[in-house]
């Protein structure tokens, strides 16, 4: 049996092309955003002058939370598994909690959460490191995903 090579060259070429047309197709709706520490961020909280602007939630349970978001409002959030938080007293007491996921340790992290272009359109304060961020720029929303993996070697380390 004999291969034709160079039609079948053409074909993996033309098959690659196609894949990655699709690829960047998909990819080109919403696009990962991403959170870059900001040692900044922790000393306003300390000092009760987070800024006042963004619209403020938390995930995980009332007197436990796993992560704080304040959120731009020029960007709309997917609240799902989020819950709002009024700006002032209730803000601060929730990141206070934040410490208790690790009993007898302080460890809150804070990031600037940012869109894809560089551009700060939040805040993040969690006893987790990160999470995935996917922002659509072009429709001005966010999607900030619960920290909190179930199983994860972490949580089974302070249960």
């Amino acid at each position: 049996m004999i291969i034709n090579l160079k039609m079948s060259g053409r074909w993996i070429t033309v098959s690659l092309v196609l894949v990655f047309v699709l690829i960047s197709a998909g990819c080109g709706f919403h696009t990962a955003g991403y959170m870059k520490h900001r040692p900044e961020l922790m000393a306003q909280y300390r000092e009760n002058t987070l800024p006042d602007q963004y619209a403020y939630f938390y995930c995980g349970r009332e007197d436990l939370p796993y992560a704080v978001v304040g959120i731009d409002p020029a960007y709309s959030f997917d609240t799902k598994f989020w819950f709002p938080i009024e700006f002032g007293p209730d803000l601060y007491q929730k990141i206070d909690h934040l410490s208790n996921l690790e009993p007898g340790q302080n460890r809150k992290y804070a990031r600037a959460i940012l869109g894809p272009a560089g551009n700060t359109i939040g805040v993040w304060f969690s006893y987790y490191h990160s999470t995935g961020v996917i922002v659509d720029d072009a429709n001005h929303t966010i999607r900030v995903y619960n920290p909190y993996k179930p199983g994860s070697r972490q949580n089974r380390m302070y249960r």
